[in-house]
């Protein structure tokens, strides 16, 4: 593999062939922040990788995004990265999207990562705001940031609004602001009253709202969301993809049975647990998950139980 270096320094960009074409960039349906598996030794577990996805190619999901939190994005170097994202667009359809988290402190990092990603496959990028200065931030700065990325990246680019993480919450206004700039194409929020919001104020423009939670995007799409990239399809995309298909013909009924039914495990497994939990979700519906990487702990026994029978009880088992 080329130096991170090398391809940091690249004037053009390639474009692979089982890429998805530009003109398909959409948000409509379930994205999958793709937990990465990892050996006892702390590298990527690629086989484990190829088998989760021998399964997730079957369900109709809209794409997958790499080096996300549930990810533990933070915790891959930007070559383990680039080297995931080569590998995943190997294993997926291209009809399927492949979006990169590529948020680093400053603008000029974030703009490398984002074009290197593009290179090796990448059909978008999401972005959180730059937050170790957050004090120091202001709208105008963080607008700057967006933009200039937005400027040189090859692909969309997607807002990722992650306020617990950063500690900055992008408003309604800015946000309609950046959504005017012809390559940044959508924003991750988690919000409801907020997702509405976007929505109202950005319908018109070629731009996209999309659910950060499985346990409310029902009620996202209701409000006028296209989808979301929800960590709780990892282990339950079947019923999260078939609810998406049912809203979107506005069966809403028969999508609410659907969201009822995934509210409590998403929000033990999202919420009160984090990526060990899931990665344990995963173990015990026949998936990859394995253990994390180090310094995230595992969970405890008690909360094991709790998955498990939630799980049980909610009918996954």
């Amino acid at each position: 593999m080329r130096s991170i270096k090398n391809i940091f320094n690249m004037s053009s960009v390639r474009r692979f062939g089982n890429k998805a074409e530009s003109s398909n960039f959409n948000l409509k349906g379930v994205f999958i922040p793709i937990p990465t598996p990892f050996k006892s030794d702390g590298n990527i577990d690629y086989k484990a990788l190829k088998i989760n996805f021998e399964r997730w190619e079957k369900i109709p999901f809209r794409g997958y995004c790499v080096g996300g939190s549930n990810g533990e994005g933070p915790y891959l170097k930007a070559e383990e990265k680039l080297e995931m994202v080569s590998n995943v667009r190997k294993m997926i359809g291209k009809d399927r999207l492949l979006i990169v988290g590529t948020t680093c402190e400053s603008t000029k990092q974030t703009c490398e990562l984002s074009k290197a990603v593009a290179d090796v496959g990448a059909d978008g990028v999401l972005v959180m705001s730059p937050f170790y200065f957050k004090t120091r931030m202001t709208e105008n700065s963080l607008y700057d940031h967006f933009t200039s990325v937005a400027d040189t990246c090859p692909v969309p680019l997607i807002v990722y609004n992650m306020v617990p993480v950063t500690g900055i919450d992008l408003s309604v206004k800015i946000l309609k602001k950046m959504a005017m700039h012809p390559n940044i194409k959508g924003v991750k929020d988690k919000d409801m009253g907020k997702l509405a919001a976007i929505y109202n104020e950005t319908k018109d423009l070629d731009f996209e709202v999309v659910a950060g939670s499985a346990s409310y995007l029902l009620a996202a799409m209701l409000v006028g969301c296209s989808g979301g990239i929800n960590g709780l399809a990892a282990v339950l995309g079947e019923p999260l993809c078939e609810m998406h298909k049912l809203a979107s013909e506005e069966q809403w009924k028969k999508a609410l049975i659907l969201q009822r039914k995934l509210v409590n495990i998403d929000i033990l497994l999202m919420q009160e647990c984090g990526p060990a939990g899931l990665k344990f979700a995963m173990d015990t519906l026949g998936y990859q998950g394995g253990p994390c990487r180090s310094p995230l702990p595992d969970i405890s026994i008690e909360l094991k139980h709790q998955i498990k029978s939630e799980l049980e009880r909610s009918g996954f088992i």
